[in-house]
């Protein structure tokens, strides 16, 4: 019989779970740009695609003074690294697929970028629960460990007065956010910040689970009558210390990233 001990070398798999270095700053866009797409289909699968609605970006690492975007109006399940578009500090297409993009989205982005060179991504997602706890400006509580990898992680805009159109969208987030790496937009939804695409991600996507299970657990809590065990506050923030890093996060999106390279015949990241 096999067993554990006796396997020496790892499955094909078993990808790696650490942010790879690079020296040439051309493969480092083409494994920045796999890896956009590939989250851009992580969020369709989970079912974020919302009309022409959400945004994603990175900064170029060729070029940092340009960007990439998703297209508008191609569903997210659908995007590969063909699909994306090159934007300079304009908001002009430069390369990439040229294809129309979200311009307000892109201009709130950049100017976040702009601010915050610690930021190479964001994302920007109308998800169904984000959207929908949002409309009480405030962040979601405590209720489980994987809710402490936002503590002392999250700012809030509790300030909605219609559809952020240039950069005063971006400059009204900057004037909450300080140091944080996500932030609830009142009766919006949620954006999320990262030093890689994969931490944006699934922070966006921790959010979205986050928002949901308070909206069930405040129902449950109505309905029953139970009382709500908050963790306390010395305790997530210990937590938070743990689960929280760049690289953790950037790991916890990775089985998501590679089920859609598996999911797609590798088309995603062509």
């Amino acid at each position: 019989m096999t067993t554990a001990k006796q396997i020496s070398k790892p499955s094909d798999r078993v990808k790696g779970l650490q942010v790879p270095e690079f020296t040439d700053p051309y493969e480092k866009r083409t494994w920045m740009l796999q890896h956009m797409a590939g989250v851009l289909r992580v969020f369709g699968r989970k079912g974020y695609n919302e009309g022409c609605a959400g945004h994603l970006t990175i900064v170029d690492p060729v070029d940092p003074t340009t960007y990439w975007i998703n297209p508008i109006g191609v569903h997210f399940s659908m995007i590969s690294v063909s699909d994306l578009v090159h934007v300079d500090a304009n908001g002009e297409a430069i390369g990439g697929s040229m294809a129309g993009f979200n311009v307000p989205g892109f201009k709130i982005h950049s100017t976040i970028h702009k601010a915050r060179p610690d930021v190479k991504a964001i994302c920007h997602a109308h998800s169904f629960y984000a959207r929908t706890y949002s409309v009480f400006g405030k962040v979601p509580e405590m209720l489980h460990q994987d809710s402490c990898s936002i503590h002392d992680n999250i700012a809030v805009l509790d300030d909605y007065d219609g559809v952020g159109l240039d950069e005063r969208e971006g400059e009204k987030i900057l004037s909450v956010l300080g140091d944080k790496m996500s932030i609830v937009l009142q009766n919006h939804g949620v954006m999320t910040f990262g030093k890689t695409i994969d931490e944006a991600g699934y922070l966006h996507v921790l959010l979205e689970d986050l928002c949901k299970a308070q909206l069930l657990t405040d129902a449950a809590a109505v309905r029953t009558g139970a009382k709500i065990k908050v963790i306390p506050d010395h305790i997530a923030r210990e937590v938070f210390k743990v689960n929280s890093g760049s690289k953790s996060l950037y790991s916890a999106m990775q089985p998501d990233f590679e089920l859609e390279v598996y999911l797609s015949n590798e088309a995603v990241l062509r």
